[in-house]
């Protein structure tokens, strides 16, 4: 469509103003619905050495009535001149600036009659160092240091590089150009559709015009770049990585191009861009990583995997995160929600697909399976006071950043697992097809996606939804027994105490119950419901709900007695439902640990690697009492046959669990103060033996049990390699310090300037677990 004026254009604009100003009836603070963007040109020439920058932007803008003040979005940009339709308007020129607000008011000498209109602005502003907006990034090479310059948008940071309507409704082609270093490469959403010299030193790299999409998508980046890429299903397919790590992009790729192929038949939508990126930074980026249209930015490890020092967990973690943000290139970029309210449904089914395509493409890691410490999160988020409901009210565009929690993405997710079981995998695959179809390049609200689901199971899939997703908390499923058995429903609270102030709350929810031993029954509990009488009877069978259950001592023992010969996922629900109501009081502490005695050692590892995380989490509880002695012994107990299973050293052709976990027990057991293991940890550090994942282990435990002196070992070797990952692991380690006053030297070394930016965030969260 690009610059084209027509009455097909301004069609599109009167509708488009239409949705805008039913938004803006209850978003005040939204941009006015008078000036319309169709299209960006951007002409950027970033000066990297001093960290400034020149533009021009040109927009296709439809006006809906006459004005003479045009509203939007610009932070931290200095205009130098303004012009409509080609002539200079002098009134224009000093525009109002709204430093709170991040806008800019354009005053226009004559009105802008209704219709299609051309605006061009010069300005300049600054690179920052801050992972959002136009950044830079440093990092040294044998060759000396080097700067890549990049951009990170959402949720509103568009307004840093360019003057636009920055709201994910006001959708907008675009078309980049961008002065770079002939010595390096340029990446943006597009291909490259001309590259031409223009001095000695520099070229001017133009790309290819986008689609339709909006400002947070856009991505502009320039660096000593190499890319390796290859052909999928008719896309170009690449990872782009600073020069010299094309060896460890290799996983990356092949991975990336599996899920092309796989998203392309599961949405029903091919892939609409002529080429997909994957970017490296190289650091640590703000999100972590970003879904830009055609160019995803990720920091370099979560997407990097070195075959010679990666583990098995970091094998897993790349997929999930490449994963994740290629699932939103459908959800969120190609059908994007019209408002932050809506986060949850990208976020959340972004982070449900990742577990999908996990267990569809690598069925042997039970990523499924694994889901669950996932949704665990957000239960233990939404079991507290201050939670909120899935869909919050959000005012302006920079409050959208507080929705990136564990209720956006992990309450999310499970609502949809909720959803996705209850409508079956085949009928939900074909209602996401139909609401891509049906929305592709648009805006959508969450029911847009819901009724379409409820059309195509005839089943009450919008009640259920709403249910959980415009009402806070979390559902507790209480069993009565007596002549039967009555279900009936209560709200958790992580402190057993109701907020008085609340109304009793109902939910819909599908709920799998299964008498030992027997195929589950799904009922849809509203309130109370009556069951059969079984001797041992398991209430959210499959652990789909989202939802806690409470078991009578009675019921809860005949079914703990029978937890070996449970699925591995009742298993794990079984531990954490006990682990959460211990802890709040609604039944007996004890209840946890009886629980995972009784699980054999021979069990499905990813229900130990949980409950290696219920052990740590509990032995953090204990802090310093009396009571943590008797409760390491138990843990070191527990786990020992465990690791003996696994063995001293990793076993070839292992599942991939059983390599995860072995790790982690043994990280576990050094914790858990086991004098052999913290010995042979201490020893591998030293001389540098045993595999990736047993040096990662070492490290950590080394890192715990650390005396002065051998913290300061450690410091020295993070401080002197200039491999970024060992850095990082290096500081892992030393966050992960027993020793108080050793904990306050890792406090003050990530407040200061020499942990790199995310890395000093992560330390003092790892350190804030160690020391509650």
């Amino acid at each position: 469509m690009g610059r084209a004026k027509s009455v097909v254009l301004a069609a599109l604009g009167a509708a488009s103003v239409a949705l805008a100003a039913q938004a803006q009836s209850v978003r005040p603070q939204m941009l006015p619905d008078d000036v319309v963007p169709r299209h960006y040109d951007l002409a950027l020439v970033p000066d990297a050495k001093a960290l400034t920058f020149k533009a021009t932007v040109t927009i296709d803008v439809t006006v809906a009535r006459p004005v003479k003040d045009v509203l939007l979005n610009a932070d931290g940009l200095t205009f130098d001149s303004v012009s409509a339709d080609g002539a200079r308007t002098k009134a224009a020129a000093t525009p109002t600036q709204d430093t709170k607000l991040n806008r800019a008011t354009l005053h226009f000498a004559q009105p802008l009659a209704a219709g299609a209109h051309t605006i061009a602005i010069r300005y300049h502003g600054t690179i920052g160092h801050e992972t959002l907006g136009f950044f830079a990034m440093d990092y040294n090479t044998a060759q000396g240091s080097r700067r890549t310059l990049a951009t990170n948008f959402e949720p509103a940071a568009a307004r840093k590089l360019l003057p636009c309507w920055d709201e994910p409704a006001r959708k907008a082609t675009f078309t980049v150009s961008v002065v770079a270093p002939k010595d390096e490469v340029a990446v943006s959403n597009m291909p490259v559709a001309k590259s031409e010299g223009i001095s000695a030193a520099q070229k001017r790299v133009t790309f290819a015009t986008t689609p339709k999409m909006s400002t947070y998508l856009l991505f502009v980046s320039i660096g000593d770049y190499e890319r390796v890429h290859q052909a999928v299903d008719g896309t170009d397919v690449g990872v782009v990585v600073k020069r010299g790590d094309t060896a460890k992009a290799a996983y990356a790729l092949e991975q990336a191009s599996a899920l092309l192929h796989f998203y392309n038949g599961y949405f029903g939508v091919r892939f609409p861009l002529p080429k997909l990126d994957l970017v490296a930074a190289p650091g640590q980026i703000e999100g972590g990583s970003m879904e830009n249209w055609g160019a995803i930015f990720y920091s370099q490890q979560h997407l990097l995997f070195d075959p010679a020092r990666s583990t098995e967990a970091d094998r897993q973690l790349v997929f999930l995160v490449v994963s994740h943000e290629m699932a939103h290139q459908w959800f969120g970029d190609l059908v994007t929600m019209r408002w932050w309210d809506n986060l949850w449904l990208n976020e959340g089914f972004a982070r449900w697909m990742q577990t999908y395509a996990a267990d569809a493409l690598h069925p042997q890691w039970e990523t499924g399976l694994k889901a669950q410490s996932i949704f665990e999160q957000g239960k233990e988020e939404d079991a507290l006071p201050s939670t909120h409901p899935v869909l919050q009210p959000v005012i302006t565009a920079e409050q959208a950043g507080e929705a990136f929690d564990a209720i956006t993405y992990n309450k999310g997710a499970a609502v949809i697992t909720m959803l996705n079981a209850y409508i079956g995998k085949a009928k939900f695959e074909e209602g996401v097809q139909r609401y891509m179809r049906a929305h592709a390049y648009g805006n959508t609200v969450d029911t847009d996606l819901w009724s379409i689901m409820q059309q195509v199971a005839g089943k009450p899939i919008l009640k259920i939804e709403r249910d959980f997703t415009r009402q806070e908390g979390l559902p507790l499923v209480r069993l009565a027994t007596g002549k039967g058995v009555t279900l009936s429903e209560d709200r958790v609270f992580a402190d057993g105490n109701p907020v008085k102030a609340k109304p009793a709350q109902h939910w819909t929810i599908p709920l799998p119950v299964a008498a030992f031993g027997t195929p589950a029954q799904s009922i849809l509990l509203s309130n109370t419901a009556a069951v059969p009488q079984a001797p041992a009877l398991l209430v959210n069978a499959g652990q789909t709900a989202y939802a806690r259950v409470l078991y009578p001592d009675a019921a809860f023992g005949a079914l703990s007695e029978k937890i070996a010969s449970l699925a591995a996922v009742d298993q794990i629900g079984l531990m954490n439902d006990a682990r959460a109501l211990g802890y709040a009081g609604y039944a007996p502490a004890s209840r946890t640990l009886a629980v995972m005695s009784r699980i054999p050692a021979n069990a499905d590892p990813i229900v130990w690697q949980r409950a290696v995380a219920i052990l740590r989490d509990l032995d953090m509880h204990y802090g310093e009492r009396p009571k943590r002695a008797a409760f390491r012994a138990f843990a070191r107990a527990l786990l020992r046959p465990v690791a003996n299973r696994l063995g001293p050293a990793p076993k070839t052709g292992k599942a991939a669990g059983d390599a995860v976990l072995r790790g982690q027990a043994i990280e576990a057991l050094g914790r858990f103060g086991d004098t052999d293991v913290i010995a042979r940890a201490k020893k591998m550090v030293a001389d540098g033996s045993g595999s990736a994942a047993e040096q990662r282990a070492a490290l950590l435990i080394a890192g715990m049990k650390a005396t002065p002196a051998e913290f300061d070992a450690l410091l020295a070797r993070a401080r002197k390699t200039d491999d970024p990952l060992i850095k990082s692991h290096l500081y892992q380690a030393l966050a992960g310090v027993e020793d108080p006053a050793l904990a306050g030297h890792v406090i003050a070394l990530a407040l200061g300037d020499e942990m790199a930016a995310g890395t000093n965030i992560s330390a003092l969260a790892q350190l804030s677990g160690s020391h509650p």
